[in-house]
């Protein structure tokens, strides 16, 4: 996804399954935001309960360790609280990696335990019609690494065998394009019971679904990945040419095993072996959305990790650890967001300036802007959403699903003004 620049406002386009983005405060949620703590508790000590290491696998993107560890849990009678846990951490761990059908078989396990769970009432149409795909895999003899040249932050893709330039977006829970680039890539496009999704507000867009046989990045090459479908109508992509209305989101993303671009527009994505370190990890998953770390003022706060956002927007809870910034320095302001489903008009405090740590190096908003109200119902968790505006500070980003880190490189040549 990306933020358009409409003189003072900003048009943000991240694409969330609604209901999948709306989750009551289970504890899967309530407590994911600690989730770098409680693997940090799990690290240190080595004979933590196959429920707590189970979870931190799947945060960290071990599914099977994390699967192997909650079947031993479920085997040895697990109360109905936490094998729903249980099985709402596994039906997100296997949306994230396309087995659609595993996802509906956990969802449907989760709503045997409890049948009134409306976030899986809700959820369920949709994954039940994305369950008729085939699992997402690597194509057998598809190349481990592939670098290209981006066009404009656009991937050059052939999408069943036909060229397409698409960004690409960690917030994006499923690849996405308009109605009439899926019929030009040869997809047959479904209808979903209860068809809705959800931009950066929050405000419900009506989707439907194909399947693309093929996606290749260079000689990577990914069959059976599913899209989102929105209407040809959609801002922003009534806005962009033919060939160029979509995205690929965080499903293909994870199956490339590492991405990494540099201000001259590289992109390269490698899937060869590389052993994971929990422990030195700075990404992790909650659910669908990619989290990070970064510092402020001897403070290590969670933040999700966008890179369709061309701007970062700080949630209210940031306004407790910057009090003071604010009181020295703040002004109220209106800040206007436009997602694909309308303008939202949001009380913030601007801030002249803002600086992080963040992928091991410094990074500033210049000036900040500090929502006063939850923009979503994942912004009561964490406090905020990192964009471009910060990545594209370093001269090269990386974002390793293989050893969940994220690094940034503020070397090579000054960005061109």
């Amino acid at each position: 996804m990306r933020l358009w620049a409409l003189g003072p406002i900003f048009l943000l386009y991240s694409v969330t399954l609604y209901a999948l983005d709306q989750k009551s405060q289970r504890g899967s949620q309530s407590d994911a935001h600690q989730m770098f703590f409680l693997r940090d508790t799990v690290t240190r000590h080595h004979q933590s309960s196959y429920f707590l290491s189970g979870k931190v696998a799947c945060a960290f993107n071990d599914t099977a360790t994390c699967e192997k560890k909650f079947k031993s849990v479920l085997a040895a009678g697990a109360t109905p609280l936490v094998a729903k846990e249980i099985h709402h951490i596994l039906a997100y761990a296997a949306l994230r990696n396309g087995r659609y059908r595993r996802a509906l078989l956990e969802m449907d396990a989760l709503l045997a335990i409890d049948p009134s769970d409306g976030d899986a009432i809700d959820t369920r149409p949709f994954v039940e019609a994305l369950s008729h795909f085939p699992d997402q895999i690597v194509q057998v003899d598809s190349a481990n690494k592939a670098t290209v040249q981006m066009d404009d932050h656009k991937l050059p893709v052939l999408i069943n065998g036909k060229k397409a330039y698409y960004f690409f977006d960690t917030g994006a829970n499923l690849s996405t394009l308009t109605e009439s680039d899926a019929l030009r890539l040869g997809m047959e496009i479904q209808d979903v019971k209860s068809g809705g999704g959800g931009d950066v507000n929050g405000s419900k867009v009506l989707f439907r679904i194909a399947l693309a046989k093929s996606l290749a990045l260079g000689g990577i090459v990914l069959n059976n990945v599913a899209f989102l479908v929105a209407s040809n109508q959609q801002q922003p992509f009534v806005e962009m040419e033919p060939g160029q209305r979509g995205l690929i989101g965080l499903p293909v993303l994870r199956a490339f095993g590492s991405i990494k671009w540099s201000r001259e527009g590289i992109f390269e994505a490698d899937r060869s072996s590389k052993p994971a370190n929990t422990a030195a990890a700075n990404l992790c998953f909650n659910d669908l959305h990619l989290v990070t770390t970064a510092s402020f003022d001897k403070h290590t706060l969670p933040f999700t990790l966008d890179t369709g956002a061309e701007t970062t927007d700080l949630w209210p809870k940031f306004a407790d650890v910057a009090a003071d910034l604010i009181r020295k320095s703040g002004s109220n302001e209106v800040h206007p967001v436009i997602g694909v489903g309308g303008e939202q008009k949001f009380e913030a405090t601007s801030i002249p300036k803002v600086t992080l740590q963040l992928g091991g190096k410094s990074v500033s908003l210049q000036p900040a802007h500090v929502l006063k109200t939850q923009q979503q119902s994942i912004s009561q968790w964490y406090y905020g959403n990192l964009g471009n505006d910060l990545l594209g500070q370093a001269h090269t980003v990386s974002i390793d699903f293989r050893t969940m880190t994220l690094g940034l490189d503020t070397g090579g040549p000054a960005p061109i003004k």
